[in-house]
């Protein structure tokens, strides 16, 4: 049963990752985009298949998710580079300073140790005025993002992907986001959080200026 709910979520899922592709060109053309948490590597596929001109990088702290990431990408097709992937932790993450123009991470927030801390390292690796997209489970989703995701998806794809949240027992609260953004110690300043279907999240941006 739990394998059929999960299937069913999927279809949540993929839209999200296909929705993440394609509004990237918005905010950038070229440059290097990092995803953070990349499991096996859907999303960064995604990214790349859409974005020819964007270099992209897969990092996560599970070297098994990893080495199924590099299969499913040599499987893939790409009309300009393929992802890049590597076991990394969000708190030490194995790049530069500003190396990245946007970093994105989908359902990997409520796993981090510490969330300012983890923001904190996406801050440092960002290039000034880069961007970071950070979705995770929404615990308490508002009636009008509940009623978004039935007319996108569908009641029984609804309700799955509820009941897939109930089981993993994992997500962020509007007020766990609201009290991130208003840490004092996070370095990004004037961050949002905002309704994405089923999934809440934090957008921000780093300041011209490099605040270390």
């Amino acid at each position: 049963m739990v394998n059929l709910i999960r299937g069913l979520y999927s279809a949540v899922r993929e839209g999200l990752y296909q929705d993440i592709a394609l509004a990237i060109p918005a905010v950038l053309k070229e440059g290097r985009v990092l995803d953070i948490g990349a499991g096996k590597g859907r999303l960064p596929i995604r990214i790349a298949q859409e974005n020819p001109n964007l270099d992209v990088y897969g990092v996560d702290i599970s070297s098994k998710s990893i080495e199924e990431a590099e299969i499913s990408s040599r499987q893939a097709r790409f009309p300009g580079k393929r992802p890049r992937f590597s076991v990394g932790d969000v708190s030490s993450l194995a790049f530069e300073d500003g190396y990245f123009d946007l970093v994105v991470s989908t359902y990997s927030l409520h796993h981090w140790p510490d969330g300012v801390t983890g923001l904190n390292e996406v801050y440092r690796v960002l290039k000034p005025g880069g961007e970071a997209w950070i979705y995770d489970h929404w615990a308490d989703p508002t009636p009008k993002a509940v009623s978004g995701i039935r007319r996108r998806y569908g009641n029984l794809n609804y309700i799955f992907a509820r009941l897939h949240m109930h089981f993993i027992r994992h997500g962020i609260t509007s007020k766990q986001a609201s009290d991130i953004l208003n840490d004092p110690a996070l370095l990004f300043k004037g961050g949002t959080a905002k309704e994405n279907g089923l999934a809440l999240l934090l957008r921000l941006k780093k300041g011209s200026l490099n605040r270390r």
